[in-house]
């Protein structure tokens, strides 16, 4: 098939509310042009406006690459090697991508994981954004730990203080896991890396590792735990999915750790963690139910996946866990768990679903904030794998429900199996400006979709309103066709 069909794929929707380059030389000065007063999440151009961004780790025999679909619809597909760094087959650049504002330039900055660089050592490089689409080259951070696969995971975090100019962002911080790092002699135990930050983006001094060993972190490093195999984290909060945990006998029950700091001791971090055999979690802690596997963290609340969850007799059908997390107190509450088989929510659990295996909150303005979840294993009618995503209110039961899936009447395409529609699911950051109008748009992988007769090639779908929403195929690589087994949407970038 040509090429010309990569860019754009739109399908009409009805009646659905979401909850919701070039190189340059290397700078840390702010970018002419960038706006701090537009203040939209993931927006690297700074034109008001959200942008896509996919992490393509399986491009290239896992050289890796990052694909952006600015919201003009400019388009820019960038190689580790494009941007001036060594580049080698399974790097896995573009495995994890986070998006904020560390030089408070008004433009997004991107941090890109490559876990497999150097024998699996792992690097993480800082990308500044710029208001002409192009992307600067900052500082490059590399892991330490043997066989670590360090930045397998990243994030950006940054909090706010108001100066007699304005919000201004301080503190920030770039968080990246090595879940295979070994701790001791407990091999493969993982850990996660703080890095500060100056405020034009540059590594700063302080930097700490945090593993399950560590002061104020509960739990203790065990062989095979993985800790740091999910990230979330906002502000001074850290949120760290550990699917491999044990909990007593039963392997790969897994847990969650809620981690925080304060503005005083910035990289001194303390907290609690959770397993589904913690008081008040409702469910039991059973083998291969993968608990943490997926997180996302916002305004308190936390959304846990738990994709190998057997209920009933459909095993590995998932469910998902809403915490409500207190940074300055370092306490949790469970709220709820919430399966296809919960009231009000669609569908019905079955085996093989893997509902959790994907989570994300965004903002919605009927229901105030949404959880996002993906079901990549859901079979439609006989299609096996085909994939859903569901989004119901995260804050509270009830509300408005519903699901979503290729061909559906909103979205373009067909299900086929093993697809995995929802193997990866984020949000698109809404204006800040809007107030309470305000929403997050949805990003959704499908790396599994063929393209023609081209398998595994993958494609990513995405909605900014409430009637559209939009399908992309890998950005121009130079080829006629996008290659096959690329997996495109396996990787989406968190806000």
């Amino acid at each position: 098939m040509s090429r010309v069909r990569r860019a754009l794929i739109v399908a009409t929707a009805i009646g659905l509310a979401v909850p919701m380059l070039h190189l340059t030389a290397p700078t840390s000065v702010a970018a002419t042009g960038c706006n701090p007063d537009n203040a939209v999440a993931g927006d690297l151009n700074s034109d008001g406006v959200a942008d896509v961004v996919v992490g393509v780790p399986d491009y290239d025999g896992e050289r890796g690459a990052v694909d952006i679909a600015f919201s003009d619809g400019t388009r820019s597909f960038r190689t580790a090697a494009s941007l001036g760094l060594t580049s080698n087959p399974g790097d896995r650049f573009g495995e994890s991508v986070a998006t904020a504002d560390v030089d408070n330039d008004g433009c997004d900055d991107l941090a890109v994981g490559a876990p497999g660089y150097d024998s699996s050592k792992g690097r993480v490089s800082l990308l500044f954004g710029r208001t002409d689409h192009t992307l600067a080259m900052g500082s490059t951070l590399t892991g330490t730990a043997a066989h670590g696969s360090f930045g397998a995971q990243v994030l950006l975090l940054t909090t706010e203080k108001l100066t007699a100019t304005g919000y201004v962002r301080t503190g920030q911080q770039l968080v990246a896991s090595a879940p295979t790092a070994d701790d001791g002699s407990a091999w493969e135990a993982g850990q996660v890396v703080v890095q500060p930050l100056t405020s034009s983006g540059a590594l700063g001094s302080g930097k700490v590792t945090i593993t399950q060993n560590s002061p104020g972190v509960p739990g203790s490093s065990e062989n095979g735990d993985r800790f740091g195999t999910a990230l979330a984290g906002q502000g001074r909060a850290i949120v760290i999915g550990t699917p491999n945990e044990a909990v007593g006998t039963r392997s790969n029950a897994g847990s969650v750790t809620m981690l925080s700091a304060t503005d005083a001791a910035p990289t001194t971090f303390a907290g609690v963690g959770v397993t589904q055999n913690s008081a008040g979690v409702p469910g039991t802690a059973e083998s291969g139910d993968r608990f943490g596997e997926a997180v996302a963290y916002r305004d308190h609340y936390v959304l846990v996946g738990v994709p190998g969850e057997t209920i009933g007799s459909a095993t590995y059908t998932g469910q998902v866990h809403v915490l409500n997390f207190n940074p300055a107190t370092r306490t949790v509450k469970s709220l709820r768990a919430v399966n296809q088989n919960t009231a009000g929510i669609p569908g019905a659990n079955e085996t093989g679903d893997c509902f959790g295996s994907s989570v994300a909150l965004g903002v919605n303005t009927v229901d105030q904030l949404s959880a996002v979840v993906g079901a990549p294993g859901e079979a439609i009618g006989s299609v096996l794998g085909a994939g859903a995503v569901t989004m119901f209110r995260a804050n509270k039961a009830g509300g408005f429900a519903w699901s979503v899936r290729q061909g559906d009447g909103y979205i373009a395409g067909t299900p086929e199996a093993a697809d995995h529609f929802g193997a990866t699911v984020s949000v698109l950051g809404g204006d800040l400006a809007d107030g309470e109008s305000m929403v997050d748009g949805v990003v959704i992988g499908a790396p599994g979709e063929d393209i023609g007769t081209i398998n595994d090639a993958g494609s990513v779908t995405w909605t900014r309103s409430t009637d559209v929403w939009n399908s992309l195929l890998l950005e121009d690589t130079g080829a006629v066709d996008p290659p096959a087994d690329t997996h495109f949407g396996a990787t989406l970038a968190t806000p």
